[in-house]
């Protein structure tokens, strides 16, 4: 129920507001891109982050769908940030149709690089420019397709100044010959000591329906399965959701959300949207 402000009733503008606002906060068709939003997953993300700092290292996420991996890969750059160093991590989302070079090109276009561009005379002012990764070095001719060590070089040349994990979802959906040119590329990046991380995410039951036929990677990745939440990790969201809209909930509700939810993140969503929308409409 909305909180009331030393004992006055909200006005019916008030809770409109609130109605609105809590189809931002609980996102049943959406996953969460907030970290303030994000709740549990401790482990899951301590194994990524020290894959993150080990160099050599890469991760693959993956589990059922529906368990919270891509909000969970939206999030992770929150947790990796740090006042002395600046974080790269691009994230992109695969389709079926893509090859090697699409996705890295993909990878390539999300990333921004600002340089400087000198002037003329004496006492020249340099001019900050920006430009697309993939524009300053991913080879000139757009024909010229991208090789495992065309993407190691440029990797190479961003990880000097850079924190650097990339973020491939829905690695699931690429076809077989592009998921091993993948593992390939991840295998010589790890030989190679590049200081970036690879995260691939995709739903599967294990991760050698991800990448079998690869076991030589599989030592470079370190191995990420989602599981359904904790009943404790599902009652957070809610809370989490209810204090953003300044709402409180009865503990049966709040329960009972929990116990349908059987795990699955969307449905915490969707139930809590929709109680929390009832109690408003019905002026509590």
């Amino acid at each position: 129920m909305p909180e009331e402000n030393g004992g006055v009733q909200p006005s019916a503008e008030q809770l409109q507001d609130v109605a609105i606002e809590a189809g931002r906060v609980f996102t049943p068709s959406a996953p969460i891109d907030e970290r303030a939003l994000f709740a549990g997953r401790d482990r899951e993300i301590l194994l990524i982050v020290d894959a993150v700092y080990q160099k050599g290292r890469h991760a693959i996420l993956f589990g059922e769908r529906g368990v919270g991996k891509t909000s969970l890969a939206n999030v992770l750059p929150e947790f990796l940030e740090r006042p002395d160093s600046q974080l790269l991590a691009p994230r992109i989302t695969c389709d079926s149709q893509d090859t090697f070079d699409s996705v890295w090109r993909k990878v390539f276009n999300k990333i921004e690089l600002q340089y400087d561009i000198p002037g003329a005379g004496f006492a020249p002012s340099s001019e900050m420019r920006v430009a697309r990764a993939a524009q300053l070095l991913l080879p000139d001719n757009a024909e010229e397709r991208l090789t495992t060590d065309s993407v190691r070089r440029a990797l190479t040349i961003l990880s000097q100044d850079s924190i650097v994990i990339v973020i491939i979802d829905e690695f699931d959906i690429l076809a077989e010959p592009t998921k091993k040119i993948l593992a390939d590329s991840i295998k010589t990046l790890s030989d190679d000591s590049v200081p970036v991380t690879i995260l691939l995410v995709g739903v599967a039951d294990g991760v050698g329906e991800l990448i079998k036929e690869h076991q030589s990677v599989q030592r470079a990745i370190e191995q990420v399965k989602m599981p359904r939440m904790s009943r404790a990790e599902i009652m957070a969201i809610i809370d989490r959701g209810l204090d953003r809209l300044g709402m409180t909930i009865d503990a049966v509700a709040r329960q009972r959300i929990a116990l349908l939810s059987r795990g699955l993140p969307h449905y915490t969503h969707l139930l809590s949207l929709y109680a929390a929308r009832h109690a408003i409409n019905n002026n509590k």
